[in-house]
């Protein structure tokens, strides 16, 4: 969901609703399947690829694209719309399902269909999208293109997606390892030499580079972590530990200065302990700590605290300011980053695949002039 959100013609909703009944898309789908052509251009593509009806909802799909579908959902996933199939976290928001929610004015794959309905002409863009299967979040980047079909008479669009999962997290990890750490290491470098001029503090010196070092090394665990997590690969080491123990270790990952800027709030003494994987959620902390740094000028603060939800342990991280509703759209999705261009785009997804699939817990955020934005995971309540 990369290209800027168009106006809409259709009031709060982004594209039109209503659907064909199911007799309606019956009939159509009957066309399709009667129709050689059709087979042809279907059995053709390699990628994903399907044929909608002029309400967005799937007539018939080639085989790599019922494949790749949850067992969640119906086999022909016939009369469902894209996002519904796919299972998109934001296709139950809107009115009318997948389409009609805010969130869908930033996808490429809805994009391209309404522009090609609209003009009957060819049309493409690149989607981002995050998946909610099996009780899993994922995430999937597509190149997306729309042609025009006229089927016995009916104005269709044949829609192909082509998954460029592989090459965008590849990307996204040069970016890492090219731009990040590159700095990392020219600063260690810089210590370094200063360590070596005459009437340096060594001692400080020498706490900076083991703190750059430090953060290298993280970074480098983190990544090989969630790399695991995205193939079901990643078992949490779940031990009982104090939300005051999780909250020390912040304090030491986050590093000194960032810790500085860092207001801890007093936790209850009376908080029971909690059952996790304190090097994970303790990485989980040190990204929403780190994005919330960098989201406020020089020299601003953020907070953190522990609270009880429902009896469900619960971390918040808290900065001034509201994100704007483009960003608070797709803060989640794994190719999605504010800081263009050196921005890696795993931070947040990272965030969210390690708390909910990893950890079982929920990851998420509220924002708003009053009270800022607030980052929070909530875990599982401890037996």
């Amino acid at each position: 969901m990369t290209e800027e959100r168009r106006p809409s013609a259709y009031g709060s909703l982004f594209a039109p609703q209503g659907r064909a009944t199911p007799t309606e898309v019956g009939d159509q789908a009957s066309l399709c399947l009667d129709d050689p052509v059709i087979h042809a251009v279907l059995d053709a593509v390699d990628s994903y690829a399907m044929i909608l009806n002029p309400q967005r909802q799937i007539l018939a799909a080639n085989p790599a694209f019922l494949e790749a579908l949850s067992h969640e959902v119906p086999a022909n996933c016939r009369g469902l719309r894209l996002g519904e199939a796919l299972g998109c976290v934001h296709a139950g928001e809107g009115s009318d399902g997948c389409g009609t929610s805010r969130a869908c004015g930033r996808c490429g794959s809805l994009l391209s269909i309404l522009a090609t309905q609209g003009t009957g002409q060819p049309t493409g863009g690149e989607c981002l999208i995050s998946l909610r299967r099996d009780g899993r979040w994922e995430a999937r980047e597509f190149v997306a293109r729309a042609r025009p079909l006229t089927v016995a008479g009916h104005r269709l669009t044949l829609l192909t997606l082509q998954d460029i999962s592989a090459q965008k997290r590849r990307e996204t990890l040069e970016r890492i390892f090219i731009h990040d750490l590159t700095d990392s290491l020219r600063s260690l470098q810089g210590w370094t030499e200063a360590l070596k001029g005459a009437g340096a503090d060594a001692t400080t010196l020498a706490e900076r580079i083991l703190d750059m070092a430090g953060h290298l090394a993280a970074e480098v665990e983190w990544q090989r972590r969630l790399l695991r997590a995205e193939r079901g690969e990643l078992t949490p080491d779940l031990r009982q530990v104090s939300p005051d123990g999780i909250l020390d270790d912040l304090m030491g990952s986050v590093g000194v200065e960032s810790a500085a800027r860092l207001i801890r709030l007093p936790t209850d003494p009376a908080a029971p302990l909690v059952r996790t994987d304190p090097a994970i959620l303790c990485g989980i902390l040190t990204h929403m700590v780190l994005n919330a740094l960098e989201a406020v000028p020089s020299g601003g603060q953020a907070w953190i605290w522990h609270e009880s939800r429902a009896g469900h342990p619960t971390f918040v991280v808290q900065n001034p300011g509201c994100m704007a509703p483009e960003v608070a759209d797709r803060i989640f999705q794994r190719s999605f980053t504010t800081k263009a261009p050196r921005g890696r785009g795993l931070g947040t997804y990272g965030m969210k695949v390690m708390g909910e699939t990893v950890l079982g817990g929920k990851v998420g955020f509220t924002t708003g002039w009053e009270e800022g934005t607030r980052f929070f995971i909530t875990l599982p309540e401890s037996p």
